[in-house]
């Protein structure tokens, strides 16, 4: 599992060079190297995000106790930052708008869950997880039309 979870963050890591083109609605460089969405958003939520947001948030309440528990977390909130950024790759991106600010808060909440993970900070932890736990409900607020199925 551990080495199947690094390969997804190599994976979303990858993607990261072409974010701009996303933004651009490209989807993929010239002559067909750069990213190209492959999975569906819910593809992407249901095999990266909610896994992922699972760990960081049950952390948020109980706190890892252990190295091995911090490191989890933190590889966690990488793939949930991961899982972001194949947000916004191609077809994927359902507008120019709310869509991308959402993502890219979500991004960057879980990066914060990062960060306090490698510092093994358990009040930094809790709120980059509660500011993490608001980009997803926001965002699902908006583009989920049935609250159990990512669209």
């Amino acid at each position: 599992m551990t080495r199947w979870m690094g390969m997804l963050v190599v994976a979303g890591a990858t993607a990261l060079s072409g974010i701009g083109l996303a933004a651009q609605g490209s989807g993929s460089a010239a002559g067909g190297d750069g990213p190209k969405a492959i999975a569906s958003v819910r593809d992407v939520m249901v095999g990266m995000a909610m896994p992922a947001s699972d760990v960081v948030f049950n952390a948020g309440a109980e706190p890892p106790k252990t190295p091995a528990e911090w490191d989890s977390v933190r590889r966690n909130a990488a793939i949930l930052a991961e899982s972001a950024n194949l947000l916004l790759i191609g077809t994927r991106v359902r507008d120019r708008g709310d869509w991308i600010r959402m993502a890219t808060a979500q991004r960057d909440a879980a990066e914060s869950v990062v960060k306090a993970a490698t510092a093994k900070d358990a009040a930094a932890l809790a709120d980059a997880g509660d500011k993490a736990y608001e980009t997803c409900t926001t965002c699902h607020n908006k583009y989920w039309a049935d609250r159990n199925q990512p669209k």
